[in-house]
């Protein structure tokens, strides 16, 4: 595949999980300061259904990134490789998340041991964001579309 078809799609991948995350982590937060139990469970279902967008995402974002990265010596690179493995393990624990939440909600009672699993994932899904958009900034500083600190 042609580079700069892995940078678009990379792009892509990477623009449709943090307006993924960002969108679960806003319905959440709405839903949880509401405090209406329906309005958490018709959440909870529609973060269920709209999860396979985010399990195709993340790794589309990994793979292009690494056939991106190839095998570079770049410290930049390096440290984007490193934040990825970190998002991954998040991931794996924020997917796992999700189904509990989702399950608790419709099936047990939104009780302290929810509110304890949705701050857990209130916790990793801005630590996903968090990493997603320095590797995005950095991948922009990559590119030359943002100018590094040096530069300024």
């Amino acid at each position: 595949m042609k580079r700069k078809t892995l940078v678009k799609i990379h792009v892509i991948a990477t623009i449709v999980a943090m307006l993924t995350i960002s969108t679960f982590f806003a319905l959440s937060l709405a839903a949880e300061l509401r405090g209406d139990p329906d309005l958490i469970k018709t959440v909870k279902r529609g973060i269920l259904y709209a999860l396979p967008l985010l399990i195709i995402a993340m790794p589309t974002l990994a793979i292009t990134g690494n056939q991106l990265a190839r095998n570079s010596k770049n410290p930049k690179v390096i440290e984007k490789k490193l934040r990825m493995k970190f998002v991954m393990i998040n991931g794996i624990v924020l997917i796992s998340l999700v189904v509990f939440l989702y399950y608790q909600s419709h099936f047990k009672v939104i009780n302290t041991t929810f509110l304890i699993a949705q701050i857990a994932e209130f916790i990793f899904g801005l630590g996903n964001l968090t990493l997603i958009g320095l590797s995005a900034r950095t991948g922009l500083m990559l590119s030359d579309k943002l100018r590094s600190e040096k530069n300024t």
